[in-house]
């Protein structure tokens, strides 16, 4: 039997993808407060592609250690302008004002993956979209 393959996340647009894929997984969603792995982070002046990196990790090592026979997939995604990180909108009107001030500016979107099995990665994609 194959080993399971756990999603660390809560992301139904990452499950949708897997599930286009045809890919049979199940959510295990990390417990993280991502918000302060992030600013941790950037206050030891990590790089918004690193940052992306050590959230995925984060999520699919504290899913993994729980499930060490899974392959567990961690993601995130970092969205920079002029090297400050944007956090996700918390409503329509901070969404709004968010748009207008990437708007006609040069902004990256970085993303990483990660893979956990037996306690350890096995595998990462880390890319980086230009808008």
């Amino acid at each position: 039997m194959p080993a399971p393959i756990l999603l660390a996340s809560g992301s139904e647009i990452r499950a949708e993808l897997l599930r286009r894929a045809g890919v049979a997984f199940e959510i295990s969603k990390a417990r993280i407060d991502e918000e302060m792995v992030k600013a941790s982070l950037q206050a030891e002046g990590e790089r918004p592609r690193n940052i992306a990196d050590a959230l995925a990790g984060l999520k699919a090592e504290k899913v993994g250690l729980k499930h060490p026979d899974a392959f567990t997939i961690g993601c995130d995604q970092v969205l920079e302008l002029d090297g400050e990180i944007l956090s996700k909108p918390e409503s329509a009107e901070e969404a709004r004002a968010q748009i207008e001030r990437l708007a006609g500016q040069r902004h990256s979107l970085h993303t990483a993956a990660v893979i956990h099995n037996e306690g350890k990665p096995v595998w990462r994609k880390l890319s980086e979209v230009k808008l």
